[in-house]
């Protein structure tokens, strides 16, 4: 695998300005206002949960979140001043494991909280009769309703950003074998659906940015790096949306090995690993400077960056090297830019040597998911529980008692 930094291609841009003397290279774009708000309202990327998109959301009140359990999932809520953990459903003596329950579900929804409102978005059933659709609820869990069913022929595809008065999603529609995806905006109003633009089907939706939906598709309509001996050779492109208009802006290109990336505060995170070792170029996507941090990581050849995420200035990642690391070949770690320490979270799963992942926030604390074991193997497997902490204590590697 290559571990040298490649020359990024920019093109001129709404978002970026003149850039700054540091890697990665980028060619000069004319100055550009610091972002905008669409006439919707403030658009915000809402799979917010860093390691588990889409299964979470977070609200001022509190954190929303989907348990699985054997044969049904509940819709469950995490008090954000008292921390009480709930099943959103005030029907008295209810046991929460049947239709008679307004927060269990048979199939688990992704959940995305805007404008005041939860909204559960469905795909198709399991069972394939059932159409995918979108509803609405009451941060109480009461007044649930459809917004939108999806045709049959419609798939929702994963990660949601809104505005208050919109939810935008990726949107697959098939009239054949092979599915035409398209940049979705959804009217919460009156629950109409507007096709933004057509993407390619390697496209995912990453975030937003300076009031732009920020997308990346690899490999694209290039006409090489087809094959899968060619994969860590794809190609990645980052584009921004307009979430008005649809107009499509090209940001920059890199390539499939040579960084891990986060959309995240209006900037754009690149982890990269020359000669071995962790380098971060952080763009700020407004101004189009950048700046560059040499962390004290080392990872081999065939080590990779995963699930990125941004709290209160520390980024934190876990670091995958085979053979490396509680067993499991993971690590996560937090870096502070503003000071340069570079520390170990040290949270793992007993078992599976896996680090305990983050779901969310709740308020300034930080929700996470730790298995629970009745045994010392992975049979012995019970369930997953919540846990709030303070950002502190998480740093320190700490959980309450």
């Amino acid at each position: 695998m290559k571990k040298r930094i490649l020359p990024l291609c920019l093109a001129v841009c709404l978002l970026l300005a003149a850039c700054g003397q540091t890697a990665p290279p980028a060619s000069t774009a004319q100055s550009a206002p610091a972002g905008f708000d669409t006439e919707a309202g403030q658009l915000e990327f809402l799979s917010a949960s860093p390691d588990n998109i889409g299964y979470g959301a977070e609200s001022e009140l509190g954190f929303y979140y989907i348990q699985d359990s054997t044969d049904h999932s509940n819709l469950r809520f995490i008090d954000g001043q008292s921390g009480q953990d709930v099943v959103l459903c005030s029907n008295p003596s209810c046991t929460h494991d049947s239709d008679a329950c307004p927060a269990c579900f048979y199939d688990s929804p992704y959940l995305a909280y805007t404008g005041g409102k939860l909204y559960l978005l469905f795909g198709t059933s399991a069972s394939g009769e059932e159409p995918g659709r979108v509803d609405v609820m009451e941060p109480d869990g009461s007044g649930r309703r459809t917004v939108y069913t999806f045709a049959a022929n419609q798939s929702f595809g994963g990660s949601v950003a809104g505005d208050g008065k919109n939810l935008y999603f990726l949107l697959a529609t098939y009239e054949g074998d092979f599915p035409t995806m398209s940049l979705a905006r959804l009217d919460l109003s009156d629950g109409s659906l507007t096709d933004l633009c057509e993407v390619d089907n390697s496209t995912f939706l990453m975030g937003t940015a300076c009031g732009k939906l920020m997308i990346k598709t690899i490999g694209g309509d290039s006409a090489v790096n087809t094959s899968p001996e060619d994969f860590y050779t794809q190609r990645h492109t980052l584009k921004a949306v307009d979430p008005a208009t649809g107009e499509v802006t090209p940001v920059l290109e890199w390539v499939q090995d040579e960084y891990w990336e986060l959309v995240a505060n209006d900037s754009l995170y690149l982890l990269s690993a020359p000669e071995d070792k962790l380098h971060l170029a952080v763009r700020d996507l407004a101004s189009g400077s950048d700046t560059d941090y040499d962390l004290d990581l080392e990872t081999n050849e065939d080590g990779y960056a995963m699930s990125l995420s941004v709290h209160e200035g520390v980024l934190m990642f876990s670091l995958f090297g085979p053979g490396e690391g509680g067993g499991s070949g993971v690590q996560r770690w937090a870096f502070t830019p503003e000071t340069g320490e570079v520390r170990e979270i040290k949270l793992y799963d007993p078992v599976r040597g896996y680090p305990f992942q983050v779901m969310g926030t709740v308020g300034d604390k930080m929700v996470v998911q730790v298995p629970r074991y009745d045994g010392s193997d992975i049979s012995s497997f019970l369930q997953y529980d919540y846990v709030v902490c303070s950002w502190g204590d998480y740093l320190n590697s700490q959980l309450p008692e």
